[in-house]
């Protein structure tokens, strides 16, 4: 019960009734930046003093704040303008955040305490942006707006880091900190990003994308002759109209009139943004269609909002257009919204992916020789299998670049060779080797100084590989096999070698002999070469006994196992008594290969057409099914992630104080409690119970909120 007390003396209400019901000891009025810069506006022409009676006359009707019962009179008291005193605690009301702060009272404070200090890739990005929000605000240019602002930006990045800080939200957050505290417009951003605006504020902006194509579509079947015109001009609807969204008409419009959308849009949902964006459109309608440019679009739409402080006429044309397009518009429900969203939903995904991969490409500072299509299926294959692996127990797309088993699976399906590797269970001496060379590839293509290989190390490196010819690519496995870097192959280097290329023959040709052939002749002649750089003359006969001996090791009708003749190869060349030595360079390495045919046709393109650069149908719906489900993953995490949090804190605290289910962010009619009310706390007698004393009429209310109203040049529709 202290808890409940304590906080309803941060309710607005709660003071402005304060002389009339002897309940809660508030002594201090609460509110936002607004109590001490000033609010936008005039507050006598707004009738402020007017618009705070009858909402104290209601409060006292129909209960306030967590009791409120939303009768139809509440939807005209929203439309006719919030008095800037109650104009927070109403947006808490209306969007559900004040049962998200009962519920976890002392977070806000307690994430400022536990990260402070701390910072992160989102706390610098707030930092480029907050001499950026409301820079005409009084408040915004001075320290003590710039911190209150960013300790929300800040609080919201370390309770939600999946999302951390996106453009617009400091634009949103700006705005609600005029009319409430800290912590009221802490959680009121929680909602309107997490429920009321989802994607909007990703790094995707995927919500937002999807909003912009599902106006667009309603544009089209409500104004055709308007959008045939855009289409016929080629004006771009997203240049002024996404705008508008992101930042919920705040950046768009004089605050004052902003400030009057927020309202609806606390009160009646997201949908008033499309119904607000389509009335504009309509009400420009004429000058639009003499637009033949982005720059005249843009123009005309800043002048109509340069002149909203303009009073319109009762009988003016502007003002009958204004009623037909509000009427009309009403057929834009919450249900339609949906459907029109969920239609979309993959158009938008596929957009956002094909954005990335186009921008991600853009970037690149070498393109390494291939076609754009190349690079492209480079991309899929590269980021698909970045996505699928996980690194560390994380989502492996929140890394930037590949470990050596992430790389593994990029081979998988790229080559026609690794994914033998995994699947070879008859010798895992075989397998060892696979696993041996794909290392070594892995460390070639990385460069210095990554931790991993990036997308630009993977482009190159298959570059190299694809664009090579037959010196190139006997140049590179010269590089990937000197261990040292020193250029200079020894005994040690070409044993490796020889495993390892034995290794890929077989898997690439699926000819036993024809591979130790190779690697036999490939280590006797490096041998012959060694001797020749010494100055001495080889002794063929003795070559040739050498080579024969190994090449037997391999005969056919009574073969060694294949781990048994590489131990024979490495007493020959290493533990041997008689071992040769062999030190060679780039260029006596390319004369031990040439001299056996096997060997040159595999570096001249048997080893560069094992990797194939052709997409498959399932990867490309792969890539469209990985944005899908990453979306639905992160709502599902932060869900799980707020139930439990929810869950612990309502252990710490006693039952009594369990708070009411929050409403919908879209209803504009129902609280939870319009059916059965609770009588304001601490009142035992019936006498002084709102709920029990005789009250006016709705119609009498209705009368006075229409005579005001009136007075203000509305017309409620």
């Amino acid at each position: 019960m202290k808890i409940f007390k304590n906080f309803l003396q941060t309710c607005e209400s709660e003071h402005l009734l304060s002389n009339d019901v002897k309940l809660i000891d508030v002594s201090d009025p609460t509110g936002g930046l607004g109590m001490r810069f000033g609010y936008p506006g005039d507050s006598k022409k707004s009738k402020d003093k007017s618009k705070v009676y009858l909402w104290s006359k209601y409060f006292l009707e129909n209960g306030r704040n967590m009791t409120i019962v939303k009768q139809p009179t509440f939807g005209k008291l929203v439309r006719v303008g919030l008095p800037n005193s109650l104009r927070g605690e109403i947006w808490e009301v209306c969007s559900g955040s004040i049962y998200l702060r009962l519920a976890n009272q002392g977070v806000y404070h307690e994430i400022l305490k536990t990260y402070a200090g701390q910072e992160s890739l989102s706390t610098e990005e707030i930092e480029k942006d907050l001499n950026r929000s409301l820079p005409e605000y009084a408040a915004y240019q001075t320290p003590e707006g710039i911190d209150s602002l960013r300790r929300v930006l800040t609080a919201y990045a370390w309770r939600n880091p999946e999302l951390g800080y996106c453009q617009a939200m400091n634009i949103v957050t700006s705005a609600l900190l005029i009319y409430m505290t800290e912590e009221q417009a802490f959680w009121t951003l929680n909602v309107l990003v997490d429920r009321m605006c989802p994607g909007y504020y990703s790094t995707s902006m995927y919500g937002a994308l999807l909003d912009q194509i599902v106006f667009e579509q309603l544009v089209e079947k409500t104004m055709p002759m308007l959008w045939n015109h855009f289409q016929k001009t080629d004006v771009q609807l997203s240049v002024a109209c996404l705008p508008w969204f992101l930042s919920l008409y705040v950046n768009s419009m004089p605050l004052l009139f902003a400030f009057r959308v927020l309202d609806s849009l606390f009160m009646e949902g997201p949908r008033i943004l499309f119904q607000i964006g389509l009335a504009i459109l309509k009400l420009n309608g004429d000058d639009l269609l003499n637009a033949k440019d982005d720059g005249v679009f843009l123009g005309i739409l800043k002048n109509f909002f340069n002149s909203l402080d303009v009073p319109i006429q009762p009988n003016s044309r502007n003002h009958k257009a204004r009623r037909i397009t509000y009427r009309e518009f009403a057929m834009v429900t919450d249900e339609v919204v949906t459907e029109m969203r969920r239609k979309n939903q993959l158009k938008v995904v596929a957009g956002i992916e094909s954005f990335t991969k186009r921008s991600t490409i853009r970037h690149l500072k070498d393109i390494g020789g291939f076609e754009k299509e190349e690079v492209g299926i480079i991309y899929d294959k590269y980021f698909g299998a970045l996505y699928y692996a996980k690194q560390n127990g994380e989502r492996s797309e929140k890394i930037k670049s590949m470990d050596l088993d992430t790389f593994h699976k990029m081979l998988d399906t790229t080559t026609t060779w690794s994914k033998s590797v995994p699947n070879d269970n008859k010798s895992p001496y075989l397998r060892s080797l696979g696993d041996s060379f794909i290392n070594r590839l892995y460390t070639y293509f990385k460069s210095d100084g990554h931790q991993g290989i990036t997308f630009q190390d993977a482009v190159l490196g298959l570059s190299e590989i694809l664009h090579g010819d037959v010196m190139s690519q006997i140049g590179l496995f010269f590089k990937i096999f000197d261990d040292d870097h020193d250029n200079v192959l020894t005994n040690a280097n070409i044993l490796d070698m020889a495993k390892e290329i034995y290794w890929l023959l077989v898997q690439i040709q699926n000819d036993e002999f024809l591979a130790w052939d190779a690697i036999c002749n490939l280590i006797i002649h490096s041998c012959e070469q060694s001797e020749i750089l010494r100055g001495n003359q080889p002794d063929e006969l003795s070559c040739a006994e050498q080579l024969a001996m190994l090449i037997g090791l391999g005969r056919l009708d009574d073969a060694l196992p294949i781990e048994k003749r590489m131990d024979r190869v490495e007493v020959f060349l290493i533990t041997g008594d008689t071992c040769p030595s062999i030190e060679i360079g780039l260029p006596s390495f390319r004369m031990a290969v040439l001299t056996n045919e096997c060997l040159e046709m595999f570096f001249d393109h048997k080893f560069s057409q094992s990797f194939q650069l052709i997409q498959l149908a399932s990867e490309q719906q792969k890539s469209l099914g990985r944005e899908i489900f990453e979306n639905l993953f992160d709502e599902g995490r932060k869900l799980a992630t707020n139930a439990i949090s929810s869950s612990s804190h309502r252990h710490r605290r006693s039952p009594s104080s369990s708070p009411a289910p929050s409403p919908s962010a879209s209803s504009s009619t129902n609280s939870p409690m319009q059916h059965h009310r609770t009588p304001p706390l601490g009142d035992s007698s019936s006498s002084s119970s709102p709920s029990l004393q005789p009250k006016k009429s709705d119609e009498d209310m209705a009368k006075e909120v229409d005579t005001l109203l009136s007075e203000l040049g509305h017309h409620d529709v």
